[in-house]
């Protein structure tokens, strides 16, 4: 089931991407001098992110159906990013942070929803002419992991899953891209190494994820995919997408594909107001924390809806 999908999804953004007209080469300002020209090209920066602050609340009284008498509940969002063009080189870099509490009067506070992740890709375009130059070679890093102590809360009990830096996976991909605008871009590395950390609470935690606790750290090595889509469906919703897979064939399970699938969209109402849905799917061959004996492994699922404040900067 997961080849199909994966396939699907990898489609799906290369067809979106390629409706937006590609963008234009960068400016250079040519310097003159008595005896020669000289061309100076000039790095430009882009820079900006979007803020959301999400906030709900509900209660009942006597509500046969069955609800609690008060919740409450908060996330936030932040997405931020810094890019540089100079001549044919580019450097990309962005932060995905979401964090989430909700209290109850029944279950207390709760955590619902927490990331921290952070991206940069080096690349160098391998066109001769600016309006051709899609595939690039390129070195794209990932590092992510979560701020908090996580838990499953089941027949009134918890149990610990996860931890800052329990698990952290990092990432290095070298490979070529293709670029065709602004708004689409893929990734393709035959051999990139990943290391799953589990530093943190090693003794408790390092067997969910396959890491032995004396080592701390499993290596994995193969083939990784990454396509992010970034576009404006109308004027005021925007759609940020990306998908990466990734193939272990260092350790022999090249059929065992990993997935990582996050979405969010961003419907501005005003300058202060808005909208944000955030969608996460993973699958993780080795994260065996599921099923009835709490061994085998799943795919995991989140969404988050919410109105309130919402800055584009």
């Amino acid at each position: 089931m997961r080849k199909p999908l994966l396939t699907a999804l990898l489609s799906l953004f290369v067809l979106i991407g390629l409706q937006a007209q590609p963008t234009k080469g960068t400016t250079k300002k040519k310097v003159k001098k008595t005896t020669k020209t000289t061309t100076v090209t000039k790095a430009i920066w882009s820079k900006g992110g979007n803020f959301s602050l999400a906030l709900s609340q509900g209660g009942s009284k006597n509500w046969v159906p069955g609800a609690d008498k008060f919740t409450l509940s908060g996330n936030a969002f932040l997405y931020v990013y810094a890019n540089q063009t100079k001549g044919r080189y580019h450097f990309d870099n962005w932060a995905d942070i979401n964090y989430g509490m909700q209290t109850s009067e029944n279950f207390g506070p709760i955590k619902n929803d927490d990331k921290l992740e952070l991206c940069s890709r080096w690349s160098r375009e391998i066109g001769k002419h600016a309006d051709k130059r899609y595939w690039r070679y390129s070195v794209f890093t990932n590092f992510r992991t979560q701020f908090t102590d996580g838990y499953f809360y089941e027949n009134g009990n918890r149990t610990r899953v996860s931890a800052f830096m329990a698990p952290a996976v990092f990432l290095v991909s070298p490979g070529v891209s293709y670029d065709y605008n602004k708004h689409f871009s893929l990734h393709v590395s035959p051999f990139t190494p990943r290391w799953v950390v589990v530093a943190n609470r090693p003794n408790e935690l390092a067997a969910k994820y396959d890491v032995k606790s004396t080592q701390q750290v499993r290596i994995e090595g193969g083939a990784m995919a990454s396509a992010s889509l970034n576009f404006n469906l109308i004027k005021n919703v925007n759609i940020r997408s990306r998908v990466d897979a990734f193939s272990d064939y260092l350790n022999n399970k090249p059929g065992n594909v990993d997935v990582y699938w996050t979405n969010t969209v961003y419907l501005s109402v005003n300058k202060y107001l808005g909208v944000v849905y955030n969608f996460d799917l993973q699958y993780d061959d080795n994260t065996r924390i599921f099923g009835v004996n709490k061994t085998s492994p799943g795919t995991q699922l989140k969404s988050l809806f919410g109105v309130g404040l919402n800055v584009k900067f």
